[in-house]
């Protein structure tokens, strides 16, 4: 008898990124553990995106085309309990401060290892805030 009927869902996620060769390798890398729902380019993508699919996480860049990051998570809060990963280049404080006032529960810089990543996901999910150890607040 094989345990995969006590295994836990895979956690359902969107990424945003206007990126496309790291949106791919978002997908790519996060797809073994997790269901990539979509993979968009800007926040609006990224809310009707949401809308549509109901993901258990979003994953979003702050700096990107139409509708920026902090836009796109201040508008999913407005509509209801939303569980959003920065995952970015910016270490300044002030990004850091301005995620979390959004209701951020994870905030992870791109130099970090694809495995923090992972974990804010799963941090966030339970409801968890995470940070990457090198941001400075």
């Amino acid at each position: 008898m094989s345990g995969s009927s006590a295994e836990q869902p895979r956690i359902r996620i969107i990424v945003a990124d206007d990126n496309p060769g790291l949106r791919t390798e978002m997908q790519r890398s996060l797809g073994t553990e997790f269901d990539v729902l979509a993979a968009v380019g800007d926040g609006q993508a990224l809310i009707d995106a949401f809308d549509r699919l109901k993901p258990d996480v979003v994953v979003t860049d702050i700096s990107m085309p139409l509708v920026d990051g902090f836009e796109a998570a201040a508008e999913l809060r407005s509509r209801g309990e939303s569980r959003v990963v920065f995952f970015t280049v910016h270490e300044e404080g002030v990004f850091f401060k301005e995620a979390m006032a959004l209701g951020a529960l994870g905030y992870v810089l791109k130099s970090s290892s694809p495995s923090l990543l992972a974990a804010a996901i799963r941090s966030a999910y339970a409801g968890r805030a995470f940070m990457s150890p090198e941001i400075d607040c």
